[in-house]
């Protein structure tokens, strides 16, 4: 039985579908299901059943899921000792960043790192997802948490500040907010209702009690273009002031939320030069 074959299985049995293994592993939804059905025949059983759901494992299905998540661990370990055997600081490293802090922060920052690691290849993933860097999703994350698993390590970047922004076309149209109360009036561009508990949105539900949102979006970058679009106001990192000339900042006087921002680590990367290179430039990277 190849490790390929076991990839397959775990890949829908994480998954739940053909088609979503197969965009996780890279190959066609019919590959997927040839590989099972090779498996299966292999095995002499059936390892899923379909519901109107899902496809799930069945028992025999179950114990193979086992054996599949043990062998992805030592594999996955296996890679981390070898990325963290290297001293010098050349090769790929994964970095995985809020889309905000990827698209402002990082990116204008990048030229920096290259010119002074320039055998060092990084492989940027903006996401809202928090990536498993113990499976090698990512090998470096930037988080609003600090880590609680034992396995990960972290070094504080710095605070992520937040403030709320407009364009001019929006205040020409709609008027400048002076006051706290004012705000009720306008209209808000958001995240979308799932992340309502993010706590910078609580923050704006103290600050307001019923925000009017008329726009409503899964990232921060698309938040920054309808703000800039005039769509209305948005409370944002102030970094993007400085990458978005279209925004103003309202209300300079009111001290907005911030969140601490954490680089973190695998704790068997902890000695790896490319690791200490990409955290030592996050931390450089105008984060205060």
């Amino acid at each position: 039985m190849l490790w390929d074959d076991l990839r397959v299985l775990l890949a829908v049995h994480q998954t739940g579908s053909h088609k979503r293994a197969g965009r996780q592993l890279g190959v066609d939804p019919t590959t997927v299901g040839r590989r099972l059905g090779a498996l299966e025949r292999a095995v002499g059983t059936r390892l899923f059943s379909r519901t109107p759901d899902r496809v799930q494992a069945t028992s025999a299905g179950l114990k193979l899921v086992l054996h599949a998540e043990r062998m992805e661990a030592e594999a996955i370990a296996a890679e981390r000792a070898l990325l963290a055997a290297g001293d010098g600081v050349e090769g790929s490293l994964r970095v995985t960043a809020p889309d905000g802090f990827m698209h402002y922060v990082l990116l204008p920052a990048l030229a920096e790192l290259r010119r002074e690691h320039p055998r060092l290849s990084v492989d940027l993933r903006a996401d809202t997802r928090v990536l498993d860097l113990s499976r090698r999703e990512a090998d470096v994350a930037v988080r609003l948490l600090r880590p609680k698993e034992p396995a990960l390590i972290a070094r504080r970047l710095g605070q992520m500040r937040f403030s709320l922004f407009a364009s001019q076309g929006y205040l020409d149209r709609a008027g400048v907010p002076r006051t706290l109360a004012a705000l009720a009036s306008h209209d808000f561009i958001g995240f979308e209702p799932s992340l309502d508990q993010l706590p910078q949105t609580r923050w704006l539900r103290r600050v307001t009690a019923a925000p009017r949102y008329v726009v409503r979006a899964n990232t921060t970058v698309t938040q920054v273009l309808a703000c800039a679009e005039g769509h209305g106001i948005a409370l944002l990192p102030a970094f993007v002031a400085s990458g978005e000339p279209r925004l103003q900042r309202l209300l300079p006087r009111l001290l907005g939320p911030s969140r601490d921002m954490w680089g973190v680590t695998h704790a068997d990367m902890r000695g790896n030069a490319r690791v200490a290179a990409v955290l030592g430039w996050l931390a450089g990277s105008g984060v205060r």
